[in-house]
């Protein structure tokens, strides 16, 4: 039985071995995916006898010089969220935020708030024209402000508490804020949100966060990431052993790891 799983932090509450499974059965692959929880990620890849692995929360910069190669996702995005078993690095989150927020935001023009820059955050800046482009992070330091210049030249770069009153066509969260279990916080009040045309949160548990109850109040459309889970996972397999899936099969995926989640609530 070959072995993959996630690789993290703190992960008690993550719904990706729900979904790696059921995308293991779908391909007839005799499987299991658990979750590895490390401090020292450099002595887990020394170890690693895994078939492949994921990355999430905090090592998807980390993870970068532990491997063997880089996959041009990974070397575009700067950060690795998918492994294989000889350390070539992959980003599976810029195939599944694309098709996740397309449903949301038919376009990728337009003008952009993304909240947080670290590893999903610098990813989904790449997706954007930098001319078009708010940052916004906390504890803007003069120096992180001028490295996040450097590397989205063109974008304006503020403190999360000093956002300027605009129009967004979208405003995207790829900052913990509001990740179980601190639900009831939110990266920005409601002044930003009801300014914006449609807001997308890449945290899907809660199914709909603090920030978005607020978009949903002040009639906002928006939208979670619990399909970009999803469809990054798919994306996984398809560069750990050449898995493919139909979209019927994701929309199944997702409908019951959707009723996974509510369990949990």
């Amino acid at each position: 039985m070959k072995k993959y799983g996630l690789l993290g932090k703190k992960l008690g509450h993550s719904l990706s071995p729900f979904i790696h499974n059921i995308l293991f059965e779908i391909n007839g692959i005799k499987a299991e995916y658990k979750l590895y929880e490390t401090d020292n990620v450099s002595d887990f890849v020394k170890n690693n006898v895994l078939d492949g692995f994921n990355v999430t929360i905090p090592y998807k910069k980390d993870i970068i010089d532990l491997c063997n190669n880089l996959h041009s996702s990974a070397a575009i995005s700067g950060a690795v969220n998918c492994v294989d078993k000889c350390l070539n690095g992959y980003n599976t989150d810029v195939y599944g935020y694309r098709k996740s927020v397309a449903e949301l935001q038919s376009s990728f023009d337009g003008k952009v708030l993304l909240l947080g820059c670290g590893g999903v955050g610098s990813m989904i800046a790449k997706q954007y024209n930098n001319n078009n482009l708010y940052i916004a992070i906390r504890n803007a330091t003069k120096d992180r402000i001028e490295s996040l210049k450097k590397q989205f030249e063109g974008a304006t770069i503020v403190d999360i508490e000093n956002i300027p009153c605009e129009i967004f066509d979208l405003i995207c969260n790829s900052t913990p804020v509001g990740m179980f279990p601190n639900i009831d916080n939110s990266p920005i009040d409601k002044t930003i949100v009801s300014g914006a045309k449609a807001v997308y949160d890449t945290i899907y548990n809660p199914y709909t966060t603090k920030l978005l109850s607020i978009a949903q109040d002040c009639g906002v459309k928006y939208k979670n990431g619990l399909d970009m889970l999803v469809y990054q996972a798919a994306k996984s397999h398809e560069y750990w052993y050449g898995g493919t899936f139909c979209d019927s099969d994701l929309h199944k995926i997702i409908s019951l790891t959707k009723k996974e989640l509510d369990k949990k609530w």
